[in-house]
């Protein structure tokens, strides 16, 4: 063997421990391998477990007459929720105190448009349900579940509602205006917690199936009761972890359904979020212009549309679905001012007629001041380019 082809002691070491970097890394994916495998096979085994769970409560079920057990339950459930219809709180204003079901084993869909005010509209929910108080004479609670905001957003417009400030130009808040925010901040926490999408340090906490799923199941299980839950937006609940292949939509359907669940046991409405396109055809529904899954109007005792009109400062409500019968299409009207959903009564149409007046004379006087100065700089003969 010549000296060119002859195997050094160098190359055998450099070779021996090139393959051990292979074989380690070889075991290292099949570790990973068998972890994936093994997960999969317990989400399976759950799975088929539960599924054998209902089917033996199904078969042990004794579908007569109801016992004295049952209906002492039954009766009690009757009566809380009796109590919390009677007692229901004041939705978003009191123009829907006699359209929304705002009490428990509710889950009301609020939908619109992009821009036309879902955040402002949460910010407003929780302004009106702060203002009021339960039966015991103390302050509700909300909870935020927002995958859209993240906590001081929430909790600035809450702010700025309670002040009158518009949120709007964040860069011209003065330096008071931002210190009463974060002094706002450690009473507000009291009363309306936040979940964003990276709660706890963790990411995807409200983006997706198990990440709401859990926090309802922690609530149940933790007796935490809020007045009211909100979940800000739906369709941005649109992963699952524990089943990486479900697409957007039948993660949504799996949510309506497990929604439709805790809105039954949580003992507080649920109000839902959601993005719906424009109306292009009067006659095409509304639940078919709901982005995503359709199943959350399937599953929600109410449905109302709200549509903005920036320029007469209304927003317009429109009942779709509701348990008060009487309240079915009809729409309803609130004003906008300041970021608050206000009384759209004369006093309010008259005194927007009158800002669009003033409006109008305003840019009629600015025309015609430039038409001045274009015809001044004719005469000159200059063009007027500044």
């Amino acid at each position: 063997m010549s000296d060119e082809n002859k195997i050094t002691p160098e190359a055998t070491a450099a070779y021996i421990e090139k393959e051990a970097a292979r074989e380690k890394k070889r075991k290292e994916v099949l570790e990973k391998e068998l972890t994936v495998k093994d997960h999969r096979l317990t989400q399976e085994i759950e799975r088929l477990s539960e599924l054998n769970k209902e089917k033996e409560n199904t078969k042990n079920t004794n579908y007569g007459m109801l016992s004295d057990v049952a209906i002492e339950k039954l009766e009690q459930e009757n009566s809380d929720y009796m109590e919390a219809a009677k007692n229901k709180m004041i939705f978003v204003h009191e123009t829907f105190d006699d359209s929304i079901p705002f009490y428990r084993k509710n889950l009301i869909l609020v939908g619109a448009t992009t821009g036309d005010g879902k955040s402002t509209t949460v910010a407003n929910i929780v302004w009106a349900v702060l203002r009021q108080q339960n039966k015991k004479g103390k302050k509700r609670r909300v909870l935020v579940l927002t995958n859209e905001e993240k906590t001081e957003d929430v909790y600035n417009r809450i702010v700025c509602l309670s002040k009158g400030w518009a949120y709007v130009h964040h860069d011209r808040f003065t330096p008071e205006q931002v210190a009463f925010f974060n002094k706002s901040y450690k009473y507000l926490r009291q009363v309306v917690t936040v979940v964003d999408n990276t709660y706890g340090n963790g990411f995807g906490v409200t983006s997706t199936l198990e990440g709401i799923c859990g926090i309802f199941d922690n609530l149940i299980t933790n007796k935490e009761y809020y007045d009211v839950v909100i979940l800000d937006y739906y369709q941005n609940v649109d992963t699952s972890t524990e089943d990486p292949k479900l697409n957007e939509y039948q993660v949504q359907s799996k949510l309506a359904k497990r929604l439709d669940k805790y809105k039954n046991i949580y003992p507080a409405p649920i109000v839902v979020m959601a993005q719906v396109r424009p109306v292009d055809d009067a006659n095409t529904p509304f639940k078919i212009r709901i982005e995503g899954a359709k199943m959350i109007n399937n599953v929600c005792t109410c449905s109302v549309e709200l549509l903005a009109d920036k320029t007469l400062r209304k927003t317009e409500w429109t009942i779709h679905k509701s348990r008060f019968l009487e309240a079915l299409g009809s729409t309803l009207e609130t004003g906008f001012e300041r970021g608050r959903h206000v009384t759209y009564d004369v006093a309010f149409r008259d005194a927007v007629a009158r800002m669009l007046a003033a409006r109008e004379v305003r840019e009629f006087d600015q025309s015609v001041s430039l038409q001045v100065v274009e015809d001044k700089g004719d005469k000159n003969g200059n063009d007027n380019v500044q």
